[in-house]
């Protein structure tokens, strides 16, 4: 008999020491031979014990196992079993054996099972606007354990992934956790930030796989299985199906097609940051459009910088300007598409500030593209500053996204949503920027439409800096931001054609509830 052999013999009859045990248990996770011969031989004095055994010591012994491997993660597995031993002193020699072999088989032999399948690998640190369909729904706080699924339809979930980093996962999503260093992506997208204690950690997916080497990566699945990943910092390895291993750096992209291939990086398709909660108080300006007066419409302000806003109702030579049409809530205004718009003294929000705009739009069935831009605008255009705008409009670029869908963003970097706005029916949309110190219209701005989180078909990176300073007009209403003098002898059909109504312009990243109540009963926050 070898001394592993004497040592499970004598930890069966419960004299074996705590030393030993821990020698034994240490040897045993590199070895799967010593391993299968530790279970067989607990199993069968562990039944040999459960038959001599009467119904209260049998299931005293079952609540000490448990307790001994619910204690503590696997790495500190043998000092429970060790305390279990001190513990144990006070049972019969054979009982006590068993007890302890049975909870070192669990740990050795079970693990994966009780502490891999059962154990929480994920934590869900945050949820926005999220649609949950048919799915099993988690709130911030819930865990995920291995094998189980985070699928939903729209929005965002944070997760903390252990000590090992945080992921953030963007609708529609199916993640699937394998292990605490593995998940499986479906479809979705996700960036993750890993820390040194997650180096290693391996996301699959259709097309192949990717392990961190140390950095902050994002992943993207589509409906078909195509897969692209994208290296913000650090580097990863990418093993694409049919392909060799690949390893990217920073701002190095590969579509895993064909074996894979190098694209550019675009990390303007990812939101790398959860919108935060607003917790000023909140300042706007409200245009009803309701009435007008001596071709004006008026605003009414809370908070907002001292001076005129309202909307003076205006068009560029013999055309007539907006007029009065049916609403959503009162009265709105109608544009035709001829150079007609509206223009406020209100120079919007600037910078890299938040804000929110909201408003209610129809767009007709019969829209020409040359009469998306725009819905609302604002700021300094200048050619070799492309990120001094702010504009929302029906997307007119075929080249940019599906025609049709809300575009928001600046001149140059923009996100189109997926839902096609001509129908001539009203929708509520709401386009939320929640700043930060380099604001993104790829990374930073959330669009609502009808109250749900929009999806976006296409992103371009533009790091957002409006210039309201050097602006030579305020706020328009169906005017597109690139348009001067000099565009519009060019091209005198930029303008938006449709209805227009309820206009808010907020200076804060406004949440889900606060535009459902805007929506719903054109409530504003205070």
């Amino acid at each position: 008999m070898n001394e592993h052999e004497d040592i499970i013999a004598r930890m069966i009859e419960g004299d074996a020491s705590p030393e030993e045990i821990a020698r034994l248990t240490d040897a045993a996770r590199i070895d799967p031979a010593l391993r299968a011969r530790m279970a067989e031989a607990t199993a069968l004095h562990g039944m040999l014990g459960i038959v001599m055994e009467d119904e209260f010591s049998r299931e005293r012994r079952l609540q000490n196992i448990l307790k001994a491997v619910k204690a503590t993660e696997q790495d500190h597995f043998v000092e429970a079993v060790q305390d279990k031993v001190r513990e144990g002193n006070r049972f019969r020699r054979i009982r006590r054996g068993i007890a302890i072999a049975a909870a070192v088989a669990l740990c050795l032999t079970g693990w994966m099972f009780l502490a891999g399948k059962h154990r929480a690998v994920a934590t869900v640190a945050r949820v926005e606007t999220v649609t949950w369909g048919k799915s099993v729904e988690f709130d911030a706080g819930s865990h995920l354990k291995s094998g189980q699924h985070l699928s939903f339809d729209s929005g965002l979930v944070e997760l903390q992934i252990g000590k090992r980093g945080k992921m953030i996962v963007e609708g529609p999503a199916d993640l699937e956790f394998a292990a605490a260093d593995k998940s499986i992506l479906h479809r979705g997208r996700v960036v993750m930030r890993v820390t040194p204690a997650g180096h290693g950690y391996r996301m699959e997916t259709p097309g192949g796989a990717v392990v961190d080497l140390g950095t902050e990566f994002a992943v993207s699945v589509g409906d078909k299985g195509d897969t692209e990943t994208h290296v913000l910092e650090g580097e990863v390895e990418a093993f694409p199906n049919g392909g060799g291993k690949v390893l990217l750096t920073r701002d190095k992209a590969l579509r895993f097609a064909h074996g894979g291939e190098s694209i550019p990086a675009d990390l303007g398709e990812f939101y790398t940051a959860m919108p935060p909660t607003h917790s000023k108080t909140v300042n706007q300006v409200h245009w009803p459009l309701d009435t007008i007066t001596d071709a004006t419409t008026p605003a009414v302000s809370d908070g907002m910088p001292p001076g005129p806003k309202d909307f003076r109702l205006l068009s560029r030579g013999s055309f007539p300007p907006p007029y009065g049409s049916e609403g959503v809530f009162g009265r709105a205004l109608r544009f035709d598409g001829n150079q007609a718009y509206a223009e406020s003294d209100f120079r919007g929000i600037g910078g890299a500030a938040p804000r929110t705009v909201s408003f209610w739009v129809k767009v007709p069935k019969d829209f020409n593209p040359k009469e998306g831009f725009a819905i609302v605008s604002w700021g300094n255009f200048v050619p070799d500053h492309p990120g001094g705008v702010w504009q929302i409009a029906v997307n007119p670029l075929v080249e940019d996204g599906p025609i049709g869908r809300i575009r928001v963003g600046t001149h140059q970097g923009q996100i189109v949503g997926t839902r096609d706005l001509r129908d001539d029916n009203w929708h509520h949309v709401a386009a939320v920027l929640y700043g930060g110190s380099q604001p993104n219209v790829g990374t930073h701005v959330l669009v609502y439409l009808d109250g749900k989180l929009e999806p976006i078909s296409r992103r371009a990176l533009r790091e957002i800096s409006t210039d309201i300073d050097t602006a030579t007009h305020g706020v328009w209403l169906g005017r597109d931001i690139t348009n001067n003098a000099k565009s519009l002898a060019q091209d005198k059909r930029r303008f938006f054609r449709g209805d227009i109504d309820e206009v808010y312009i907020f200076d804060a990243a406004l949440s889900q509830s606060d535009i459902l109540r805007l929506k719903d009963g054109n409530v504003a926050p205070e």
